[in-house]
């Protein structure tokens, strides 16, 4: 073969490399837009309660965007099963909540959800956004669109029929790869996929596959969307010529033009940090049930505590105080056990009872510390009962930033108890809060006595009717996880060996003493020993209660003085 013939073998499949590049990243450039005008909708439940007093599905038949949640569980047992598994929501595509799927006798939700592309996981049900549990007829999952699980965990379990939810490719719908995908008591001999190549919804319905420059975010493997869009996109007019249009905007969406915006316009009311929509869109929105929130600039499918509902479909703002029921009751007694919860606070300046327990951690997608704790800036005043127990998330509780009373009564009370990671109460470059009543800070394992007490001191010069008890005073009841105290000690270590180290931790006398000098009131006589196996002699030190690298050893001390030492007290460590 001639050399020029190699040349023009050569360039054109030069050129054939570059046109297969660009196809495969073909995407649109344009503004990036979702359908305006889209039908709009709160929370969808199909329930045992609604199929009994008549569902009426032709009214969500048109729904496209669900601003709550979706809750489809109409148990085993209901008469009217063939009304139950004849439901559908055909254009609905977006959904801001969860989706809770469960006690139902269909087979495949591939006809109820068609086009359902994006759970945006807003709101939660207890930290998970897809929930698909005990369809004893479920055989396949059918969401053939889903594309984009943006925020909460996925369990989809107890669906003795259900095949090739071990094939989908989770981690591609998740926009958070941290959250948890959970698959158990399924039919597990039938995880491979009959005709795709390896991962589908039911045996004819592939998972969708987007190129890796895509994202997770295209509407065929070769043609991307726009970075603005989430969930992906679709052609307008069917044909491959035509604009794309978002599934869902990432961001922002007007509701009139479908146009995809960081934030709203300043002249616009925005609709669960989604849509931006004016105050006549708003009154008409969600067959005419929104509220315009007065100054919020926010349009809301109902009044939350705190504001009152006016006829005019406007929300305005209720100064909460006893005289008034705390707003009509709205703003009287709350009970947070959740992160979700604390959003029952935000617009309360004044409650009658505060109770928050058992919250375990922070989500790591969407609710950020900040974005939480905004929730507690409106707060001023607790008359009766504050109590924080068990929460794992404070470390400090100036989060209350302007809360100025606790209690206006001598049976008021506030309880602080067993939170891990408490480490002090307001700091002194903070207001603080007086109180009246009783006041127990009791197993507190990092808060230290000496905030107590100074916090203490600080509201008795405000207030006389302060009633600790003898546990909040008692120095062994809080603290005793961590270092009150701070001193330099002398440490050798000897016989390092693979498994075993002879550490000696010399510790002088004055240390174990209280300010009166007297043996008899030696401090607490046992050590914590945290330590790890490395490979390198210097070790930056992390707190070790928070890491599970490091292990810890409690030791009592020697108090007998050894021969010949310098200092009063010596003890051996050696581990195993």
């Amino acid at each position: 073969m001639s050399e020029s013939k190699l040349y023009f073998i050569s360039i054109i499949l030069y050129l054939y490399i570059l046109l297969t590049v660009a196809d495969n990243n073909e995407s649109n450039n344009n503004v990036a837009a979702a359908k305006p005008y889209a039908r709009v909708c709160g929370d969808i439940h199909v329930t045992v309660f609604e199929l009994k007093t008549g569902f009426k599905n032709n009214q969500l038949l048109l729904c496209e965007i669900s601003l709550g949640s979706v809750t489809y569980a109409p148990m085993n047992s209901v008469k009217n099963a063939s009304t139950a598994t004849s439901i559908s929501f055909p254009h609905l595509r977006e959904i801001y909540g969860y989706v809770l799927l469960g006690y139902s006798s269909v087979d495949s939700f591939s006809s109820m959800f068609p086009n359902l592309s994006v759970i945006h996981g807003r709101d939660l049900h207890q930290g998970y956004s897809l929930i698909v549990t005990n369809n004893f007829l479920l055989n396949e999952l059918g969401l053939k669109s889903l594309m984009s699980i943006r925020r909460g965990n996925v369990i989809i379990a107890r669906n003795a029929q259900l095949c090739y939810g071990k094939s989908l490719r989770w981690n591609d719908l998740l926009e958070t790869k941290k959250n948890h995908i959970i698959l158990r008591q399924n039919r597990d001999n039938c995880a491979f996929c009959p005709t795709c190549p390896s991962a589908c919804w039911s045996p004819t319905q592939c998972q969708k596959i987007c190129s890796a420059n895509c994202q997770g975010n295209c509407v065929s493997a070769k043609v991307c969307c726009h970075e603005q869009c989430v969930g992906g996109c679709y052609y307008h007019n069917r044909t491959m010529s035509s604009t794309l249009i978002c599934n869902a905007c990432r961001n922002m969406r007007i509701y009139s033009t479908g146009i995809c915006v960081q934030k709203c316009p300043t002249n616009m009311l925005k609709t669960r940090n989604s849509l931006c929509v004016t105050p006549a869109e708003c009154k008409s929105l969600v067959s005419g049930t929104a509220f315009i929130l007065e100054g919020t600039n926010e349009c809301v499918l109902s009044c939350p505590s705190g504001f009152v509902r006016e006829p005019d479909s406007r929300c305005v703002r209720c100064i909460s105080s006893a005289d008034n029921s705390y707003c009509n009751g709205t703003c009287r007694d709350k009970h947070i056990q959740s992160i979700e919860d604390f959003k029952l606070l935000k617009y309360c300046s004044r409650v009658y009872t505060l109770s928050i327990y058992n919250i375990q951690t922070v989500e790591s997608k969407g609710t950020s510390f900040q974005e939480a704790f905004a929730a507690f800036e409106s707060l001023e005043q607790i008359d009766h009962e504050f109590t924080i127990r068990n929460v794992k998330i404070f470390s400090t509780l100036k989060i209350f930033s302007r809360l100025r009373r606790i209690g206006t009564a001598s049976n008021s009370s506030m309880t602080i108890e067993e939170n891990e990671f408490l480490t002090e109460l307001w700091p002194s470059t903070q207001p603080r809060p007086t109180i009246q009543g009783n006041l127990n800070i009791v197993r507190n394992a990092r808060l230290c006595i000496e905030h107590i007490t100074d916090f203490i001191n600080y509201t008795t010069k405000h207030e006389r009717d302060l009633q600790p008890t003898p546990d909040t005073l008692n120095q062994y009841a809080n603290g005793y996880l961590t270092s009150c105290e701070s001193n330099f000690l002398e440490i050798t270590i000897s016989n390092i060996s693979s498994l075993t180290a002879r550490v000696n931790i010399a510790i002088a006398k004055d240390l174990f003493l209280h300010s009166s000098g007297k043996a008899k009131n030696l401090r607490r006589s046992f050590f914590s020993v945290f330590y790890k196996p490395t490979r390198t002699k210097n070790e930056t030190y992390f707190d070790a209660t928070h890491s599970l690298n490091w292990l810890r050893k409690v030791e009592m001390v020697n108090y007998n003085r050894p021969p010949n030492s310098k200092y009063a007290f010596e003890f051996i460590f050696i581990q195993d």
